[in-house]
């Protein structure tokens, strides 16, 4: 059951992006995005410049892994490589600013998914949901 109810929040909120991307931004294909993109595109964001490698890093993934998909990022318009004034050899990824308002499409729906749960929620029922919502994040982050 619970793993039923956590798909289909998943499934709501990647069409939901999916939707409101494609009606706010000028981009072609949407659909072609995944939930790895939005990995990506948000550890780009954190570490605000990083190289291939700290990418890698971040996401366990291996360099190779990550140049084949930081290319389609690029190809999408969504990051682009930035050579290193200091050593010619490193390039950092940064977001465009198309990758910047994808993110913030994105955080946009959760806040606006969180809303919509106050709504409909009362005072102890969303005081019930933080503290079980919190708990699973902790476990989560323990492991």
């Amino acid at each position: 059951m619970l793993k039923e109810i956590f798909e289909e929040m998943y499934l709501y909120l990647d069409e939901e992006l999916t939707k409101r991307a494609n009606e706010l931004l000028d981009v072609d294909d949407l659909s072609k995005l995944s939930v790895n993109h939005s990995d990506y595109l948000e550890v780009i964001r954190m570490k605000e410049k990083p190289t291939l490698s700290e990418i890698a890093v971040e996401l366990g993934y291996s360099k190779p892994s990550v140049t084949t998909m930081v290319n389609k990022l690029i190809s999408q318009g969504f990051v682009k490589k930035v050579q290193s004034d200091d050593d010619k050899r490193v390039f950092y990824v940064v977001l465009t600013d198309l990758g910047k308002e994808l993110l913030d499409i994105q955080l946009n729906i959760y806040y606006d998914f969180a809303n919509d749960l106050k709504q409909v929620l009362d005072e102890k029922e969303i005081e019930m949901l933080v503290r079980l919502l919190s708990k699973g994040l902790r476990t989560l982050k323990e492991k």
